[in-house]
């Protein structure tokens, strides 16, 4: 009678662990953020602050840089997202609202932060527009592509170029503090660049 060989043990920590540990380092991230600048952030400052090992970190996240934009993913890309039943305009304004919001947050410095930090490093840069600046340009873009196609907006409006005026007008205040980034600011931008795209139907 053959004997039946005991089941292999499994290797590494089960996944509710690593659930926990992900969780930890996210919060240490953010926290050792509101002390510090991304610039004067450290992997070992993290890894001391969540109680794991550097080994831990870089295993997941082989940059600061990455590390900080997968706590900027979790934490505050939630905050940013809209309600589904809205026009595309009123989608807009919801979006512009949310992303002020944020930005006079605390989530502000730290994309700052983040920005900075790509002006030396091109990959960091490139890395936050693919999973930061991408995702959330395409959603928009699609929304008002949805406002073109019912109607809403007139057929020849450029939907990027439209994204990017009032988008690129936030992330310019956000960076330069060239005047006070507002809510009343972001309505008065989207007006002033929608204006000549809304189509007759939306006027009236």
């Amino acid at each position: 009678m053959k004997k039946t060989a005991p089941p292999a043990a499994r290797k590494g920590r089960p996944p509710s662990e690593m659930a926990t540990s992900h969780a930890v380092i996210m919060d240490a991230v953010y926290a050792l953020l509101q002390e510090k600048s991304v610039r004067d952030l450290t992997m070992e400052a993290v890894a001391k602050r969540a109680g794991v090992g550097k080994p831990t970190l870089y295993k997941w996240w082989p940059t600061k840089a990455t590390l900080v934009l997968a706590m900027l993913c979790e934490r505050m890309a939630p905050k940013l997202e809209k309600p589904t039943a809205l026009s595309a305009e009123e989608s807009l304004r919801f979006r512009v609202r949310s992303l002020i919001d944020a930005f006079n947050g605390p989530f502000g410095p730290i994309v700052a932060g983040l920005i900075a930090e790509g002006q030396s490093e091109s990959a960091v840069l490139q890395e936050f527009f693919n999973r930061w600046v991408s995702p959330r340009r395409n959603a928009t873009i699609a929304d008002l592509q949805r406002g073109k196609d019912t109607g809403e907006l007139r057929s020849e409006t450029e939907l990027e170029l439209l994204n990017d005026a009032i988008f690129g007008a936030i992330y310019h205040r956000m960076l330069l503090r060239s005047d006070p980034l507002t809510r009343r600011f972001g309505e008065e931008l989207v007006e002033q660049v929608i204006l000549g795209h809304r189509s007759r139907n939306a006027r009236s």
